[in-house]
């Protein structure tokens, strides 16, 4: 979403709280919003917030992976770990099963052929086709949520930061299966936030045995981390970019070329073809978002306007 639509959300959602939005400033309504009851805002089931350049927040520049790109650390920044799950996606995931859109292949083919200069790329890419179900076809888009959205976030922080000479930098891929997923199937997917949870621990007590000792691993890769500043691999550089891949089976360092085999590695590549360096943010705004956004009724005609056009039924 564009500042505008993010501002012209918060007002819609203001007004749903009984907020008179009429002739008033924004940080009168933002007033009023933040001393509304707690269940009524989370009753919104609200996502986003103003974003700049707006009247809230008036700053100039929009944060964007572009952006992130050139964007170099404090130069107090020692060191520091850029960690990406290898299903972020998935909270997009859950937003949209409670949605009631259907044909989610078809609507999203038809996204990629409208938005796209190579279309066919990122569907095989995912392998996606109009014979998926809608439980099929939601899982593998949100696998492309999460490469553009989450690692193509983590990396291109990672361009901006290794332009600076004072700070290490380091690369972490989580991709230990969630056993407390209740929706989504247990043990399977790397969800969001679940890298965290396992990091701090503090539920031990249910944690599968199978994932005791990868976990623990996880832990101590950390605290060492805290007390070196360091981690057991080269830094990430833009040209020999490497990571740490967490797994159920243990912690395996990539190097530049097992990264490279990477699917969200080669996403990043087709992205630069589509866009070069605002890439990842053509393919977020003109395609995921677009389609995260289109499953909310409100915004559901977009979508059905170009879904005839480019991905007729047969």
């Amino acid at each position: 979403m564009t500042p505008e639509e993010h501002h012209n959300e918060f007002l819609y959602q203001a007004e749903k709280l009984g907020i008179d939005i009429g002739d008033r400033s924004m940080r009168d309504i933002a007033i009023e919003v933040a001393d509304a009851p707690t269940e009524a805002i989370r009753g919104l089931n609200y996502c986003g917030a103003p974003c700049c350049p707006s009247e809230l927040i008036p700053e100039s520049d929009w944060a964007t992976m572009l952006q992130a790109r050139h964007t170099i650390p404090n130069a107090w920044l020692e060191s520091q770990i850029v960690c990406s799950s290898t299903y972020d996606g998935s909270m997009s995931h859950l937003v949209a099963m409670g949605q009631e859109r259907t044909q989610h292949a078809r609507v999203f083919i038809a996204i990629c052929r409208a938005k796209l200069n190579e279309p066919q790329s990122l569907l095989d890419m995912y392998h996606i086709s109009e014979d998926d179900d809608d439980a099929i076809a939601l899982e593998k888009i949100c696998q492309a949520v999460t490469d553009v959205g989450f690692y193509g976030a983590a990396v291109s922080g990672l361009l901006g930061a290794s332009q600076s000479p004072t700070t290490r930098n380091y690369l972490v891929l989580f991709d230990i299966g969630n056993p407390f997923a209740e929706l989504l199937e247990k043990g399977r997917f790397a969800t969001h936030t679940w890298d965290i949870v396992s990091l701090l621990g503090g539920y031990n007590d249910l944690v599968p045995e199978d994932l005791s000792k990868s976990i623990s691993e996880w832990r101590q890769m950390i605290l060492n981390y805290c007390h070196t500043g360091q981690l057991p691999c080269e830094t990430w550089r833009p040209l020999s970019q490497s990571a740490m891949l967490v797994r159920k089976d243990g912690i395996q360092h990539l190097d530049h070329t097992l990264l490279a085999q990477f699917r969200a590695q080669k996403l990043l590549q087709f992205a630069e073809r589509e866009g070069g360096e605002g890439g990842c943010d053509l393919l977020w705004e003109k395609v995921i978002r677009f389609f995260l956004r289109t499953g909310n009724p409100r915004y559901s005609h977009e979508a059905s306007a170009i879904i005839d056009q480019y991905c007729p039924k047969p």
